[in-house]
């Protein structure tokens, strides 16, 4: 059965005439989407047999928004563009902007820099670990990875003011220096996250109902990746160990030393576990930033 404008409105009118497919909306409010999307799904019982997406729900106006704003207040908009990741979005627009202007960026900034964002991809993947845990029957991994991802976004409120959405790295550097204290807060947190991590392996990796639900499921090749133009995870879970901090060095990514971690089969298993391994790259990173912090502006 092939899915029509007409599914998309599906009432009780529109079941499809076979008695062994059904179409059913997933969302658009739905707790398992983590954001404004709406699925249009053919069931066989609890077999999916086509999705299509429909995107459009959220859409916020932020690029015509930028158009009216400075240099220095696009930050505050371009932090929301993605809660889970802000500092990364703040720091694309800081350096593109930086690069119109030809500003150089003090060391110490740099680095900053560098660290807030490592440890905004270490929340940033305890957030997919807890939430992929819930949606697929593991309760327990919402409550573990809520609990490590908390110390993160504790440093990020006292150094920033904010747990999300800083508008903290600026055009010319970030808007504060690191507080008083914060290399043992740092230390704990490398300390802390490890352990946890620890516990979302021996949960999860060989939990024979996680395996089931995720092992070739969603299963995406390399060539496809590129054509939809995915990457990160996505794209390296498929066998290309393409990392923009190795491939296109930027910040002072290219004098510290860390692995890129990449998969071969492109499936749901894959994306969870190296977001599980990229965990303890970026605190290797975290831990050179608290070691290698050069003093200045």
């Amino acid at each position: 059965m092939t899915l029509t404008p007409r599914d998309l409105v599906v009432g009780p009118d529109q079941w499809p005439e076979s008695d062994e497919t059904m179409i059913v909306n997933l969302g658009p409010q739905h707790p398992s989407t983590h954001g404004v999307l709406r699925v249009v799904l053919e069931l066989e019982g609890e077999t999916v047999l086509r999705a299509k997406p429909v995107i459009g729900y959220l859409h916020t106006g932020m690029e015509k928004t930028g158009e009216q704003l400075t240099y220095v207040q696009g930050s505050t908009n371009v932090t929301r563009m993605d809660y889970a990741a802000p500092l990364f979005n703040e720091l694309v627009f800081s350096m593109a902007v930086e690069r119109l202007l030809d500003l150089e960026l003090p060391p110490r900034a740099t680095w900053i820099r560098m660290l807030m964002c490592e440890l905004n991809r270490v929340a940033s993947h305890l957030l997919f670990l807890a939430t992929n845990g819930m949606d697929l029957g593991a309760i327990s991994m919402m409550l573990y990875g809520w609990r490590e991802r908390e110390l993160v976004l504790a440093f990020f409120e006292k150094v920033t003011g904010l747990r999300m959405n800083h508008n903290y790295i600026r055009p010319g550097g970030v808007a504060v220096d690191l507080t008083p204290g914060w290399q043992q807060d740092v230390e704990e947190i490398c300390e802390a996250v490890p352990k946890g991590v620890a516990e979302y392996d021996e949960i999860l990796t060989e939990n024979p109902i996680w395996l089931e639900r995720t092992v070739g499921i969603g299963v995406i090749t390399t060539e496809q990746a590129l054509a939809l133009g995915a990457s990160g995870p996505i794209l390296r879970s498929t066998g290309m160990p393409w990392d923009l901090r190795k491939a296109q060095p930027y910040l002072a990514y290219d004098e510290v030393d860390f692995d890129v971690i990449y998969t071969e089969n492109g499936d749901t298993f894959d994306r969870y576990r190296i977001r599980l391994h990229e965990i303890a790259e970026s605190l290797k990173i975290a831990r050179q930033c608290l070691e290698r912090m050069p003093d200045g502006d």
